[in-house]
């Protein structure tokens, strides 16, 4: 994404007069971290430069509090009552549920919205809300890495990528977290200029605006691990979860000798490639247990196992426990 990209949506619906107008829609199970990441710097753009510079209003499902994953409830008024001419933007707030339950009230209005020609964010999984309300067919998006595989699974024509958030004409969708944080410090940089953005970011002890193609992680076990050929080899076994590689020609796609990678993995990884691979392949298999309504076999296929039984018994082996078993108790 382009720094034209970002500065086209951030001026959506815009006339230049301030203050820009925030819908903020609370799909119960939210993160109160991605919520107060996207509500926060608007607050303190306010504060900051001594004008009304945004403001915003919360939408729920019904009437009454919207429940965040952590149990906090706070007040919204009904996504019914959301109405396009008096806001410049609406955010989707997602986190648990959204990603395998329907939440048909804001799909519709998020549909209602889009039609109206409002510019639409989600965050986390409410790119989930997005793709199944039809409006992320064709289209780029990214979503938070845990949900990435079932996301990929489900919405087949849609682009996933991994960077922190996206922007394919008016809808942006975002990872999550503390990448909502960059997120409105980009738009708030596009609105007001990078100085106040930068106040902003040094007030949140965020050490600087990440751009929006950064990755949304280290590969592999975080920055402790510095050796390149470890590296990719990881991004490579990612890569092929469906049809595992074997490590002899992981060896020659890397440049090193199969007994070289088998020690440099042991190393780094405490395992061999061959093993750490099926482990990415079960924790995707677990992700997309509890995620997605796929069947056991259809997940089995998807994360490279060659019988149904093979898989079951190598998913009691690492989790003590049953895919099926595991489903129920998630």
């Amino acid at each position: 994404m382009n720094e034209r990209e970002i500065a086209d949506f951030a001026a959506a619906r815009t006339i230049g007069a301030a203050p820009f107008r925030l819908a903020i829609i609370l799909v119960p199970g939210f993160a109160l971290m991605s919520f107060a990441s996207a509500i926060e710097p608007a607050r303190a753009a306010n504060r900051m430069s001594g004008r009304k510079l945004y403001q915003w209003a919360l939408f729920g499902t019904g009437t009454g509090g919207v429940e965040s994953n952590s149990g906090i409830e706070v007040a919204a008024k009904p996504v019914s009552e959301l109405d396009p001419a008096d806001f410049d933007m609406a955010i989707i707030c997602a986190a648990t549920h959204a990603e395998a339950k329907r939440f048909m009230a804001v799909e519709a209005a998020a549909r209602r919205l889009h039609r109206a020609g409002l510019a639409l964010a989600a965050v986390s999984t409410g790119s989930f809300v997005l793709a199944r309300a039809g409006l992320l067919t064709g289209r780029r998006c990214t979503v938070h890495w845990d949900y990435a595989d079932s996301f990929r699974e489900a919405f087949p024509d849609v682009e996933l990528l991994n960077d922190l958030f996206v922007v394919d004409g008016r809808i942006l969708t975002c990872a999550g977290a503390t990448a909502a944080l960059d997120m409105m410090l980009e738009l708030i940089q596009c609105h007001h200029g990078r100085e106040l953005a930068r106040q902003i970011a040094d007030q949140f002890l965020h050490g600087g605006i990440r751009g929006a193609t950064e990755g949304q992680r280290q590969v592999l076990l975080g920055a402790a691990v510095r050796n390149t050929v470890v590296q990719r080899a990881v991004q490579r076994m990612e890569a092929t979860v469906e049809e595992p590689v074997s490590p002899a020609k992981l060896a020659h796609e890397l440049g090193v000798s199969q007994r070289q990678l088998e020690r440099l993995s042991k190393r780094y990884l405490g395992c061999t490639p061959a093993k750490f691979h099926a482990q990415l392949r079960l924790q995707r298999a677990r992700r997309m247990l509890r995620q997605t309504e796929l069947s056991v076999a259809e997940i089995a296929i998807a994360c490279g196992f060659v019988s149904l039984s093979h898989f079951a018994k190598a998913y009691r082996r690492q989790f003590s426990v049953s895919p099926r078993q595991d489903r129920q108790a998630a």
